[in-house]
């Protein structure tokens, strides 16, 4: 069992865990304040986790939905209105052609730029815009997280990328702005590809954004907060390792069961042949015999190859049987027997047919 401390946790992630709560709060002070509330409920929580190389995206979406919470709760209103207009997809993605014309998206913009374009955005559309160009969400689990539908989610979308298009190109597209492969742009556009190239371009610029807290974690006394513990790689390889070792015993046990079985069942057919030819080859050296020495003969070694015959089905029987009552084994044990003795008879009168047809005449 590993054990961190929570302390060094923060000292880890919070820098890169503000910077992704900053994208979402424009104020730094209240964006630092829902940092120390997710981890708080980090702690809380923390039995809900159990492998430590899932703690950061675990802590991630904490702070993203203590995000989107404060927000929703300074502007309901906002978020479970509707727009006037929704907006369908194919329609959506033509307006969406039509208005990176300007190839907004050829120009090379510091993170600091994209962040306060961003920063202009309305709540609601800054929400939708960070969800789904940056954290990469689908409009169904935007809409499910802001308790929007999904047209909505694609209407706010839509404008959100013309706000932040104007205000790039007002605030800081000037002859000396840097800029990518224009015509690799145009053709990416024209191709439909512009709104990978939008989620490119803002998770590129934002992946190492981090801000340093400027206070170090408050916990309240009624939290403990001394470590948290995960289940050590060793032991979920030690778990699968035996679930590994029970099924190749457990195969290896039941083709070397077949096998035993496979032999028995050839060695009773190898005695019931060699039993066979030995009647024929008797009634064969013996046809010059007395027809009465000769039946007498062959009902001998005919006995014989009844028997053999018997104890194969008395052991099928008793394999199938076991798990049976007492009673019921003693009445199936006697059919058993009942019908062997039925096809002894067939066997003599068979036999002795054969005998009377192979026998010379004197």
């Amino acid at each position: 069992m590993h054990k961190t401390n929570w302390q060094k946790i923060y000292l880890d992630y919070s820098p890169k865990l503000l910077g992704i709560c900053r994208r979402y709060v424009a104020d730094l002070q209240t964006a630092e304040d829902l940092l120390q509330d997710s981890f708080i409920l980090a702690m809380q929580k923390s039995h809900q986790l159990k492998d430590e190389k899932a703690l950061f995206g675990w802590l991630k979406t904490i702070v993203v939905n203590s995000a989107l919470q404060h927000l929703r709760s300074n502007s309901k209103e906002i978020f479970v209105s509707t727009e006037i207009s929704e907006i369908p997809e194919q329609l959506t993605e033509m307006n969406n052609s039509s208005t990176e014309k300007n190839h907004v998206l050829a120009y090379d913009f510091t993170r600091e730029e994209l962040l306060k374009s961003i920063d202009s955005l309305p709540l609601h559309h800054r929400s939708v815009f960070n969800l789904y160009f940056i954290e990469n969400n689908s409009h169904q689990e935007i809409a499910k997280l802001l308790g929007i539908n999904v047209n909505t989610s694609k209407s706010h979308l839509l404008r959100a990328k013309k706000s932040v298009q104007n205000y790039l190109l007002n605030n800081f597209v000037t002859q000396d702005t840097p800029k990518n492969n224009k015509k690799v742009t145009q053709l990416l556009v024209f191709l439909g590809f512009g709104s990978l190239m939008w989620a490119q371009t803002f998770q590129s610029k934002f992946a190492d954004f981090k801000i340093t807290p400027s206070k170090n974690l408050s916990i309240p006394n009624n939290v403990s907060s001394t470590t948290v513990s995960f289940s050590g790689p060793g032991k979920n390889l030690l778990k699968k390792l035996i679930i590994t070792a029970t099924l190749f015993i457990t195969l290896i046990i039941s083709i070397v069961a077949f096998e035993e079985n496979k032999s028995f069942k050839q060695g009773i057919s190898l005695a019931e042949s060699t039993m066979k030819n030995e009647i024929e080859n008797n009634v064969n050296k013996n046809s010059t015999e007395p027809k009465s020495e000769v039946i007498k003969k062959t009902d001998i070694q005919n006995e014989e190859l009844n028997k053999i015959d018997l104890n194969r089905k008395t052991e099928n029987q008793e394999n199938i049987s076991r798990p049976i009552l007492t009673k019921e084994k003693k009445l199936h044990s006697k059919d058993s027997v009942d019908n062997a003795l039925k096809k002894v008879i067939i066997i003599k009168k068979i036999i002795q047919r054969d005998t009377i047809f192979i026998e010379r005449p004197n």
